[in-house]
């Protein structure tokens, strides 16, 4: 599956599985997820996704190395502050950030975490399991990973009725610039999931959605755009607050069309 990896990233792909040499034994396997796997990896923009399933526990000093390891991969290569890394020990493979304990991981604008949580979810294992690219370790039709879309589904939930709406209550973040690119897109992902049965990325959802929805929602689907590719021109809304009104509104919106899907589908 070399061929699917971009050529501006192989050799950073492969630096990095060449530092790992010395901590080999800890890994089961190593697999790319995301938009690299996804088909839909923007050079400029999107961050290179991966998934180490890890065996035996890690010492304190082998942790220090492994932080040191990143730490090269920055100094030595423009993307290494891209890679967001997963350290699952395998006995947690198809399980949730919820359900496990601790886990190290690169990540965050190039920080190593010794122990913490990354966002490990079903739209994960589904994505590793059917698109996923094999760095090293077993080909991933061979993972004893089971993860069905209905878990995919009830992530779809999570995000509307949990996480998001507990969001929703600090209206402060509906101000950034960047939390308007975080949930437009992401909502437009959760459309593409729920209503084609698909898992793709908030780039291609926002695309996707563009001329999909109510014409009352272009302004914020092209202000998602420009925030992501053209910052420095100016905002399609005279006023944050209602941008914020509208991003607010947009979510009710998903929020309801969604929850109408997801209903169906559990009366199937």
């Amino acid at each position: 599956m070399e061929e699917c990896i971009p050529t501006s990233i192989k050799p950073l792909i492969d630096a990095y599985l060449h530092v790992l040499e010395p901590l080999r034994s800890h890994f089961y396997g190593i697999y790319i997820f995301g938009s690299i796997a996804l088909g839909a990896f923007e050079e400029q923009k999107s961050d290179i996704d991966i998934v180490a399933l890890t065996q035996e526990e890690w010492a304190g000093h082998e942790l220090e190395q492994l932080k040191h390891f990143h730490t090269q991969l920055i100094d030595a290569y423009p993307l290494g502050n891209r890679l967001e890394i997963l350290y699952v020990p395998l006995h947690d493979i198809g399980k949730s950030d919820a359900e496990i304990a601790p886990y190290p991981y690169f990540g965050g604008k190039g920080k190593f975490y010794s122990a913490g949580y990354y966002g490990l979810n079903a739209v994960t294992w589904w994505i590793i399991k059917y698109k996923g690219i094999r760095l090293c370790g077993p080909e991933r039709s061979a993972l004893p990973l089971e993860v069905t879309w209905e878990e995919v589904l009830e992530e779809m939930r999570y995000y509307l009725d949990t996480y998001l709406a507990d969001k929703a209550k600090h209206l402060y973040l509906f101000l950034l610039d960047g939390w308007i690119w975080e949930v437009v897109p992401t909502l437009c992902r959760v459309l593409t999931t729920l209503e084609d049965g698909e898992i793709i990325t908030k780039p291609l959802a926002l695309m996707r959605w563009r001329d999909r929805l109510p014409a009352r929602w272009h302004p914020l689907i092209d202000e998602a755009w420009r925030i992501r590719h053209h910052l420095r021109a100016p905002s399609l809304y005279r006023s944050r607050l209602k941008r914020m009104r509208e991003m607010l509104a947009f979510f009710e919106y998903v929020r309801e069309r969604g929850g109408k899907v997801l209903e169906a589908s559990s009366q199937r």
